[in-house]
């Protein structure tokens, strides 16, 4: 196993840490004074920071008495847990594209919202909503044991939760609401498309430096300030540990009235996507597949199986190798910590500043697909390679077999579905990712989030018909490749 965690070092020293250090190196060099001297760089910093706590607040007012909702049993709960996922592995223009569907300047409910904090922030709700269920929902689970003794005690049910439950609760919200300020705060794709100029966020702006003025130095800057307040943000993460409660099974169902509810607030939040759905247009579909103003929906098409395929190549045994070493061993478990604390954006700065030689290559978007990716499978996969009992390892060994052979023989078929949930998640990443494809593109590069984003700079109502169609195409593939991947198991964190 020694040769996995070399091939892990090896592509994190050059995929990740060189490429990061470069832009340490000139951001804190000339681009720092410049950076720090300009208010409006100041301003978006701000921007960013409430954009992200005020999403990770409005999120969490909504995702807390869902997860008291869930603690009990009714019909169709499982299927709402696996749909509140679903936002969270669609790509950023489908989301996007969706809430223009519905709250655009040509939008189903006649709303225009385009460009307002509003918008932002039900954007960030819908994508963040099945994050922060998925860690608060636990924990909410086994409160009903604290709780009752306190009741039993003669505290009133508020008192008790205030008391008891909300204490408990504690790391719990800590831990979601950091997730949620860690992946809004860094957003790019649907500020850049729904927030407009004047709401652009940090990550936003360094893409503005680099595409308009190709200001490396400032860009390097601003990224360098992202960086350092990610880095703060997971530091406190890692440092929430929840109580340990004793495992609770589920509660009697609630009236029929609070599943209707619960049904109708499901709806409401997808509108986005049947906004999407109900304004696809065959027609601009087939104008789309074979289109001469844009980029051909077939190469697109083609481009992203394409590269998907081959970045899972690379992300797959880097996924499994870094999951393996992990298990056993802290540093490698912080060390694979750190592609989850850079956005896209920041990996293909970071690519163009180290690899000036390669600019243009395949192989640098191939490399940040599985950088962005193989975090996903292998934290998916170590959880359920550290249940495994040591002594299944060492049987294997006294019958003769090699520690890869019986890793490979012994142990992945039975982490074989934890495995399968990691490389949906990988999948989905890979297929709507679009920072560090924006960044790193080449016009033979466009991928589908790329086509949509090419029809979208255009005015006109056939480009903007062309793109709903394509996301609509998008979403249909995401949430199939998912589905077929991780049918039923929800494992998504």
């Amino acid at each position: 196993m020694a040769y996995g965690v070399l091939f892990v070092l090896l592509f994190l020293g050059l995929a990740l840490f060189y490429p990061l250090g470069r832009i340490l190196a000139l951001g804190l060099g000339e681009g720092l004074a410049r950076a720090l001297a300009n208010p409006y760089y100041w301003e978006r910093y701000l921007w960013s920071l409430e954009y992200g706590l005020l999403s990770a607040f409005f999120t969490l007012a909504l995702a807390l008495p869902l997860a008291f909702f869930f603690r009990r049993r009714f019909p169709l709960r499982e299927v709402l847990l696996a749909l509140s996922t679903l936002p969270f592995v669609l790509p950023t223009p489908v989301v996007a594209l969706g809430f223009l569907a519905l709250l655009g300047p040509r939008g189903l409910l006649g709303v225009d919202l385009y460009g307002t904090k509003t918008l932002l922030f039900l954007a960030a709700v819908f994508y963040n909503l099945g994050l922060a269920l998925r860690v608060l929902l636990p924990v909410a689970l086994n409160l009903e044991g604290p709780l009752q003794a306190a009741r039993v005690l003669g505290a009133s049910s508020p008192r008790a939760f205030l008391r008891v439950g909300l204490p408990l609760l504690l790391p719990a919200l800590g831990s979601a609401g950091l997730l949620v300020f860690i992946y809004a705060f860094s957003a790019f794709g649907v500020p850049l498309l729904l927030g407009g100029p004047r709401y652009a966020t940090l990550e936003v702006e360094v893409y503005t430096l680099l595409a308009y003025r190709l200001a490396f130095p400032e860009a390097s800057a601003l990224m360098l300030l992202e960086i350092l307040t990610l880095g703060l943000a997971v530091a406190l993460y890692l440092r929430l540990r929840p109580y340990p409660l004793s495992p609770g099974g589920l509660l009697p169902p609630p009236p029929w009235a609070y599943t209707l509810g619960l049904g109708v607030l499901f709806l409401l939040l997808f509108a986005p996507l049947w906004g999407l759905f109900l304004r696809l247009d065959l027609g601009a579909l087939a104008a789309a597949w074979a289109s001469e103003d844009f980029t051909p929906l077939s190469v697109a098409l083609g481009n992203s199986l394409r590269f998907t395929l081959l970045a899972l190549a690379l992300a797959l045994p880097l996924g499994v190798a870094y999951a393996a070493a992990a298990r056993r061993s802290p540093l490698m478990d912080l060390l694979g910590l750190f592609p989850l604390m850079l956005s896209p954006v920041a990996v293909g700065l970071g690519y163009l500043l180290a690899y000036p030689n390669l600019r243009g290559s395949l192989l640098l978007l191939l490399v940040a697909y599985a950088l962005l990716a193989y975090p996903l499978l292998a934290r998916a996969l170590l959880p359920a390679l550290r249940s495994l009992s040591p002594s299944l390892l060492e049987a294997a060994r006294v019958l003769g077999a090699t520690p890869l052979r019986a890793f490979l023989r012994v142990e992945i078929p039975l982490v074989f579905p934890a495995l399968q949930s990691g490389l949906a998640l990988a999948l989905a990443a890979i297929l709507g990712e679009f920072g560090a494809t924006l960044v790193l593109w080449r016009p033979e590069w466009t991928t589908l989030t790329l086509a949509i984003y090419e029809r979208l700079g255009r005015p006109g109502e056939a480009p903007f018909r062309e793109a709903l169609a394509i996301a609509a195409l998008l979403a249909l593939l995401s949430g199939l490749a998912f589905y077929l991947l991780d049918r039923g198991r929800g494992r998504l964190g």
